[in-house]
């Protein structure tokens, strides 16, 4: 699930987990949006423009005229005729209309939000909130940790990229949307939830978290896990032991309001230090705001489409490089891997697509869908409507390759388990930097 996106910008046109050693959502956002996604959600839209209205004029409201009638007199015979009349509960038999409706769409990225949810903040972006510190999706029908944040209590407590989600103290999350799995997760902070999951090896494991306030700071000048484990720290190293002092490295673990900011302080003066190459890792980065990722992406290009989006009518709307960057000369190697999702996946395209960079790792997580919150007024309860998380347009890569579903394929393929690193350590920031020395 993603952060919710923010205004956009007109142009021309995190990670493997650190447990490894001991890849909304943002639990309190549906990144897992552009994901955070951490819900996974992918890049949300907050634009104000209502929904395109539907082509046909009175043959379509005729035809919704029909349906609702259709739903009404079913409802109408069940309240007067089913023999268990017990068993029939309004708000449970409406839930179920919705539930059909969204679920016959077969797509995990569109939701419908309870005024409940929406009052607890399932969309709510700040620089910080109480959770465990994960991305989740309920992608392919089971809730599923697409990359725990560094540091998090989720990392520190074990779990994995990939991770399926089975139970949240003792109770089936079969059937559960992401929504609702983040609604249970999170929580305040000093409290304990109890995760029943899955590993990617298949083994199952019953985890209790501590939750705590999980701060924004998104990007990071030490490796995102111990290169050699047990042996090497916070040092970027190489596939020999050697410490590394010819390359440069940074981890951008979502996009948020502040990674612009942090990327500049952080790098300001790399390209004046006559590093071979810079290596941006953005495995189990979830995503975040469309505009902090068409920004940091801007300083490293000086002209060039960003992404394009294409919405429901067809049209296509592009975001475009503007000259100035402070990184648009070094070298760059991009790591990635299945966590690596939405914002994340624009970004490693748009350097590619526009001869920036080289990407090394494996096929990138495939959220490419543009979301927007519509807001519903016209049930006539007092305590709201609750609202729509509607799928309205896909992301583009500059040459034009659908992100939604396929993900972004990389230049140089480097599977890398859990087992191939305690082996053989971070097999594919080796090979990220053999190819920096020309290796």
């Amino acid at each position: 699930m993603d952060l919710p996106r923010d205004t956009a910008r007109h142009g021309g046109g995190e990670q493997l987990a650190r447990a490894a050693v001991a890849v909304f959502l943002l639990l309190s956002m549906l990144t897992l949006s552009f994901g955070l996604g951490w819900a996974v959600h992918g890049l949300i839209s907050d634009d104000a423009a209502p929904a395109a209205q539907q082509p046909g004029g009175n043959a379509a409201a005729s035809r919704d005229t029909v349906g609702a009638a259709i739903i009404d007199e079913i409802v109408n015979l069940l309240e007067t005729r089913y023999v268990d009349k017990a068993a029939l509960d309004p708000e449970t038999l409406r839930q179920a209309a919705i539930d059909g409706i969204i679920r016959s769409l077969n797509d995990s990225h569109t939701e419908y939000l309870t005024p409940a949810e929406l009052q607890a903040g399932a969309l709510n972006l700040s620089s910080s909130y109480d959770g465990i510190g994960a991305t989740v999706s309920d992608r392919g029908g089971a809730i599923t940790i697409v990359a725990p944040f560094r540091d998090s209590p989720a990392e520190k407590a074990g779990i994995r990229p990939g991770d399926i989600i089975l139970e949240v103290d003792g109770v089936s999350t079969e059937g559960w949307t992401q929504t609702q799995a983040v609604q249970v997760i999170r929580g305040p902070s000093g409290t304990q939830v109890t995760l029943k999951v899955k590993h990617t090896d298949g083994t199952i494991e019953t985890i209790t978290i501590t939750r705590g306030n999980i701060p924004l700071e998104s990007v990071f000048l030490e490796p995102n896990l111990e290169v050699i484990p047990g042996e090497s720290g916070t040092k970027l190293v190489d596939r020999n032991g050697n410490e590394v002092t010819d390359v440069a490295y940074v981890a951008i673990t979502q996009f948020h309001d502040r990674t612009l900011d942090e990327l500049r302080t952080k790098l300001k003066d790399v390209e004046s230090k006559g590093y071979k190459g810079l290596i941006v890792d953005v495995r189990g980065n979830p995503g975040g705001l469309l505009q902090a990722t068409v920004d940091v992406v801007d300083e490293f290009l000086n002209q060039g489409v960003i992404l394009s989006e294409v919405d429901a009518d067809g049209r296509t709307q592009s975001w475009s490089a503007r000259r100035g960057g402070i990184l648009t000369n070094i070298p760059v190697v991009i790591l990635q891997d299945q966590g690596s999702a939405s914002g994340a996946e624009v970004f490693a395209a748009a350097l590619r697509d526009n001869g920036r960079a080289t990407i090394i790792g494996t096929r990138s997580f495939g959220k490419g869908t543009v979301n927007q919150l519509q807001e519903l007024k016209s049930c006539g309860d007092p305590k709201g409507c609750g609202a729509l998380y509607i799928s309205v347009g896909r992301w583009l890569t500059p040459r034009g390759d659908q992100i939604e579903g396929l993900g972004v394929k990389p230049d140089i393929e480097v599977p890398m388990t859990y087992d191939d690193y305690v082996a053989q350590g971070d097999i594919q920031l080796f090979r990220a930097i053999d190819l920096l020395r020309g290796n």
